[in-house]
């Protein structure tokens, strides 16, 4: 299995004091310490690649490589200073996991669910028990379909997606695993990789059902890009350390270029490479999807690679223009376009109880089809409390 090369902003540089085959790489590393975690060691110190930094109870986040790691003054990052050999290339190994040797690869990958926010596979995977009836749905689709997992997976992963199926299989005799990661013949649309909707695309119940379900462990959801670093901790030995970045350009006329630009980076990886090696003319960022509120970025202060928080990059010729609110037409464009009923409209009208929240997903589409320039999305959040 391979992997995209460097870019450009590392150096490669023969190391002085062996032989001249072998490479150094030096880079520079700033990862976040989350919120609220106390840190126990005693920095700066020597770590290595996949050595836990800190536990925040919820994620781990591991060393992203060999280097001495030291803290900001203010105690707010872990800047890291790499001084050894990047592994480009990992062999697939044919492995059989009992499933506490699962857990454990788990917490030593320190692997998240990167279809549920904040959420590690351990505490995700510990609520289901080997004795108990439920749904394993796998789907082809990540939240905004940012690149497509599923056919990477298909086309480079075949055998230990085929293994990691037998193992579900022979771990939780009693679900029923419905896998749709190949089958190939679901169009893809927004906002088919929210996995409530997608369960209730492919089942037939509503939302709140659906959500239910979920909630109560009646339900085991895995996205595509979740079960992609679930492979490559189980049968090629990466920990959580890298993850895609998806690259789209936005023209000055709000035309998105889906040609796929993707990139497999390093948490806490400097982004100065995508302002350096793309074309001058786009020089607005944004981490956010068009269905999300844009939080506009000069893109010379695009920062270090988050693992947890980013995975779509789109750039822009020029500031997203700043609708103006406008009154309502009552052209009623944003229960037309809902995928799920869930009526916002009401809240345009501040009929709050004639809102659906349970069965509303926040996907945004109501705001984007709004020919008033209204900001329905802020409005379903906070009455739902978000």
């Amino acid at each position: 299995m391979f992997f995209p090369r460097l870019p450009r902003t590392f150096t490669r540089k023969f190391h002085k004091a062996e032989n001249k085959r072998e490479r150094t790489i030096q880079g520079s590393f700033l990862i976040a310490v989350p919120s609220g975690s106390k840190i126990t060691e005693i920095y700066p110190k020597r770590v290595s690649l996949g050595e836990v930094l800190i536990d925040s109870g919820a994620l781990r986040i591991l060393a992203p490589v060999n280097g001495v790691a030291t803290l900001t003054e203010d105690g707010t990052h872990f800047q890291i200073k790499q001084d050894g050999v990047w592994k480009t290339s990992s062999p697939f190994q044919n492995r059989n996991y009992s499933f506490a040797e699962v857990l454990e690869k788990f917490v030593e990958g320190a692997l998240a669910s990167l279809d549920f926010p904040n959420l590690s596979l351990l505490k995700l995977f510990s609520s289901f028990s080997p004795e108990n009836h439920f749904k394993i749905v796998i789907s082809p689709f990540t939240r905004y379909n940012h690149l497509s997992f599923d056919e990477m997976i298909v086309a480079e992963m075949k055998e230990p997606l085929d293994q990691f199926l037998l193992l579900l299989k022979s771990t939780f005799p009693k679900a029923e695993i419905l896998s749709h990661i190949d089958s190939g013949k679901i169009p893809y649309s927004h906002p088919l990789g929210i996995p409530e909707f997608f369960i209730h695309k492919i089942t037939g119940e509503d939302i709140p059902s659906v959500n239910e379900q979920i909630q109560n462990n009646r339900i085991l959801f895995l996205g595509p890009e979740t079960i992609y670093h679930i492979l490559r901790s189980l049968y090629y030995d990466e920990p959580f350390t890298r993850r895609h970045l998806s690259v789209c350009l936005v023209d000055r006329k709000g035309r998105m270029d889906t040609e796929s630009r993707q990139f497999l980076l390093t948490n806490g990886q400097s982004l100065d490479f995508i302002r350096q090696n793309n074309d001058k003319r786009y020089k607005v960022a944004s981490f956010q999807s068009m269905f999300d509120s844009v939080n506009a970025l000069d893109i010379n202060s695009l920062g270090n690679f988050n693992i947890y928080e980013h995975y779509l990059l789109l750039l822009y010729e020029r500031l997203p223009v700043v609708r103006n609110e406008f009154a309502c037409i009552d052209c009623n464009e944003c229960n037309t376009y809902c995928p799920t009923n869930a009526n916002p409209f009401a809240l345009v009208k501040k009929r709050f109880e004639d809102f659906e929240k349970e069965s509303c997903i926040e996907c945004g589409i109501c705001t984007v089809y709004c020919p008033s320039g209204i900001d329905i999305r802020s409005r379903i959040l906070e009455v739902k409390g978000l």
